[in-house]
């Protein structure tokens, strides 16, 4: 499927917005001196200075029902202009929404000239670094913005006809991410202190508050499409369902790239090859990366001689529709040893960082080698649109995968860690992967997942599908000494479901741990569990949780597939291709 291009946002739309914007600086700058960021006392004020600078419009009301705050989503959005398209409570406006988008980007760039104004101030290391992040996150924004908008245009242009109704949802995934980046952002600052730390953090809570009201309004648009008939198969597509193709992958990838992935004899049309002995085009990844076309609109291939990368790559938002293709699991090898320890982001530690769309890897290790004792240490990072990792691994001991937004789908991968190994706040599937847990440092305990979903409107989410979830070799020996659980909540809605997975005897009873021994998040997050097998799925002994749920049928969990998780129902083609749309044909059902 072709993906629309971002907007180019015009001076008039910045214009737009210059008194609201000067406004938001005045009430920034008094929250400031009022309370520290991390106190409830501190949001509280926040919220009601947002009210007090924008006021209300009873004409937009309607628009905010149904989201975590609807006064203070009102007051925003009557914030940001004072003519809008009638809104029918029946119908969401997709103009209103629309208009909102436009404007809330050029807030953004605004925000990015204020924490472009604060770099001077930001002392070398840590601080310099999560600022630099949190630049880097605010340019993803605008981008997924962009990207938002021309979804919701498209959608508008075809509100009639179902088989567009994956745009508004591709729409709502865009904002999703948009919002998860002003959390990544505060999140950078953690573990530093000072006047800059209060002003980044307050800049990144107001983006949020002005994005979160785009978010509810654009999942009740979402919703309601999503309530359209399916359409009919094509004529085309009932032939590729007699024909019966073979690949499990999600129907984003086109014809080609489906033979690509599924061709082993290596006659393919490769643009790149990569080899440290010198036989290639390219000694390193990244000098191929960094030769390879910008914002290119076909695939570009890249060929990984097997051996050991010793480098730190980033594929950059430009580099789009790029594949990397290795010679297999542990032989060809991308390694680092980035970790918290070295005074720097868990952003920042990924070995391997991919933000451009419509990536694809295949047969390649990701690799960080920092160790248990150097806690968060990232060794694959995603922030790709329509991303496939296809026979991979992913190795490390902490926060190994930060799946950190938008669509992605694993299949076949081996995943490695001990604590939060697979986080973030995508909306990731994984099939027939083999989930590894380590022998962690001596007093801690694993946890798989630490899935970071924020808010209720947002669609993202874990599904761990007909996936082994095993004791690595280092810790079968000593499996009796450490407890290994399921997952614990990251965000306060957090959301992960494991279903038709094989739990290997390493899962505790109760499954499911709570974030530091606190009750956070328990009664507003959604673990689930359908129809697992092996000594560790048994649910007899369960947390009892208000968020957990054992989930015993099939209509439960069709949310969590791939056709509707990473929204296929709205744009996978009925090609009859077996990567498991909905749940496994399996006897024990």
């Amino acid at each position: 499927m072709e993906v629309a291009k971002p907007v180019i946002l015009t001076r008039r739309a910045v214009l737009t917005v210059v008194a609201s914007v000067t406004l938001f600086a005045t009430f920034i700058r008094m929250a400031v001196l009022i309370a520290p960021y991390n106190s409830h006392h501190s949001n509280i004020v926040m919220k009601n200075l947002v009210h007090m600078a924008l006021g209300s419009n009873h004409s937009i009301h309607a628009a905010c029902q149904g989201s975590a705050d609807p006064q203070l989503c009102a007051s925003i959005m009557a914030s940001l202009g004072a003519e809008w398209p009638k809104y029918d409570h029946e119908e969401p406006s997709v103009e209103l929404l629309k208009e909102s988008v436009l404007k809330i980007s050029a807030f953004v760039e605004q925000s990015t000239a204020r924490a472009l104004a604060l770099m001077p101030k930001a002392a070398s290391g840590l601080e310099q670094i999560a600022l630099a992040d949190c630049l880097d996150l605010y340019n993803l924004t605008l981008d997924e913005l962009g990207q938002a908008f021309q979804y919701l245009h498209n959608f508008s242009q075809n509100l009639n006809n179902p088989e567009h109704g994956f745009e508004a949802s591709y729409a709502h995934m865009f904002l999703s991410a948009a919002l998860t980046n002003q959390d990544t952002c505060i999140e950078g600052f953690a573990n530093t202190n000072g006047a800059l730390k209060s002003q980044m953090q307050l800049n990144a809570q107001v983006n949020s508050y002005i994005l979160s009201p785009c978010l509810a309004m654009s999942k009740k648009i979402s919703d309601l499409s999503a309530q359209s008939p399916a359409p009919a198969p094509s004529p085309a597509s009932r032939r590729a369902l007699l024909w019966g193709l073979n690949d499990d992958f999600p129907a984003w990838l086109s014809a080609s790239d489906r033979r690509l992935l599924k061709d082993s004899t290596g006659n393919l049309q490769i643009d790149a090859v990569v080899a440290q002995d010198g036989t290639g085009d390219y000694c390193t990844i990244s000098e191929a990366v960094e030769d390879s076309p910008q914002k290119s609109e076909k695939r570009y291939v890249i060929y990984v001689k097997a051996g050991v990368y010793r480098e730190n790559v980033e594929i950059e938002k430009n580099k789009r529709y790029l594949t990397l293709i290795g010679e297999g699991i542990n032989c060809t090898i991308v390694t680092g040893n980035r970790s918290v320890a070295d005074n720097i982001t868990t952003y920042h530690t990924a070995t391997f960082a991919v933000k451009a769309e419509g990536f694809i890897a295949r047969d390649i290790t990701f690799e960080n080698t920092a160790g248990a004792e150097n806690n968060q240490a990232v060794a694959l990072l995603v922030v790709s649109h329509e991303s496939v990792f296809y026979r991979c691994s992913m190795k490390g001991y902490q926060d190994t995968l930060y799946a950190h937004s938008l669509c992605q789908f694993y299949r076949e991968c081996e995943i490695y860690g001990t604590v939060d190994f697979i986080f973030g706040d995508a909306a990731a599937v994984f099939q027939k992967c083999v989930i590894m847990a380590r022998k962690p440092m001596i007093g801690q305990q694993i946890t798989i997942t630490a899935q970071g979903r924020n808010t209720a409107d947002s669609d993202t989410g874990f599904s761990i599908h007909d996936c082994n979830v095993m004791a690595a070799p280092d810790l079968i020996p000593v499996k009796d000494s450490f407890q290994t659980f399921l997952g614990r909540p990251f965000g306060e809605y957090s959301r992960t479901v494991f279903m038709q997975s094989y739990l290997d005897d390493i899962i505790q009873p109760k499954g499911w741990v709570p974030w530091n021994a606190s009750d956070f998040a328990l009664n507003t997050l959604f673990y689930g569990e359908y129809k697992n097998y092996g000594v560790g799925a048994s649910v007899e002994a369960r947390v009892n949780w208000t968020g957990y749920q054992i989930l015993e049928h099939p209509s439960q969990v069709k949310k969590f597939t791939v056709a509707r998780l990473i929204h296929g129902k709205k744009w996978l083609k009925p090609t009859g291709v077996p990567f498991i749309a909905g749940l496994k044909h399996d006897q024990r059902d």
